[in-house]
């Protein structure tokens, strides 16, 4: 069976993140931020980033490791994404 990528996207507020658990939980999965403000680390407080109980059950990736004083762009994500699905598909 080969492994699939689910991506989801909707407004904010509306319960993506919530989803995401679910699913990892459910499809032993884990999950890569693909939110724009969640990639900083100094935007925590206004951002639905997981709490400290959720980062322990499910593996979460790129999610507050960059600072708002460094240029990042889309283009710098994307090669960091493609990277961390490598990693995964291989231990998975």
């Amino acid at each position: 069976m080969s492994k699939k990528i689910i991506l989801i996207a909707g407004p904010t507020a509306s319960g993506k993140s919530k989803l995401a658990i679910l699913l990892a939980n459910k499809l032993d999965g884990e999950i890569i931020n693909a939110d724009s403000m969640q990639v900083y680390k100094e935007l925590k407080i206004l951002t639905a980033r997981p709490s400290n109980k959720e980062y322990q059950n499910i593996k979460h990736h790129l999610y507050g490791f960059q600072s708002v004083r460094k240029k990042f762009s889309t283009g710098n994500w994307l090669k960091l994404a493609i990277k961390k699905i490598k990693l995964i598909r291989k231990r998975k």
